[in-house]
């Protein structure tokens, strides 16, 4: 059960297979959670909603379109639209979240690192484009979370979201744009 593809096991999870559930959120719980944890900056509220999503999945498992096969996109729908949602209640205000506190899943290896002042250049770099991305606006911060740090493609975002790719190719160039315009090129 472990080898099969995410469509079989969501064929299974139909089904009310919890093993096929277990498995589904052992492959995504690291990028589903750090999606949320950079889209809202709370790990409390991230931890919550990543329970969310998959409860979603088990419940909403009959809208899941078997044919495309494309549960990826179908799962990071979800935790968007559970993020978006609990994020617009009014008790919560975007906050910055610290770099350090997010896991970093297949982050590439920097040749340098193993010098311990090229590991602090890395990591006062992330910090400043961290700061940078929490300042954007909502939509400019979501394209920018799901295209650089999830590497979704357009077309994957557009079916997400239900935007053009047009308008989220204007709004990441817009975004590229600001950040360009918040990070100070003598802090890089």
């Amino acid at each position: 059960m472990e080898k099969s593809t995410d469509q079989e096991l969501m064929s299974m999870v139909l089904k009310k297979n919890t093993r096929a559930l277990k498995i589904l959120y052992s492959r995504y719980e690291m990028r589903i959670h750090n999606f949320i944890l950079r889209y809202t900056g709370n790990k409390e509220i991230a931890q919550d909603l990543l329970q969310e999503t998959f409860t979603r999945v088990w419940f909403a498992a009959h809208s899941f379109n078997h044919d495309s096969g494309n549960f990826k996109g179908w799962l990071y729908t979800i935790a968007l639209n559970i993020s978006r949602n609990e994020m617009s209640k009014k008790r919560y205000a975007y906050h910055y979240c610290e770099i350090s506190e997010i896991p970093y899943q297949d982050e590439p290896t920097n040749p340098r690192s193993e010098e311990p002042d090229a590991a602090m250049e890395q990591a006062d770099l992330k910090n400043v484009v961290e700061k940078a991305v929490g300042k954007l606006s909502p939509l400019l911060r979501e394209i920018v979370i799901l295209k650089h740090y999830q590497q979704l493609k357009f077309s994957e975002i557009a079916e997400m979201t239900q935007t053009p790719e047009g308008t989220l190719k204007a709004r990441f160039h817009r975004a590229v744009a600001q950040l360009k315009e918040l990070l100070d090129p003598t802090e890089l």
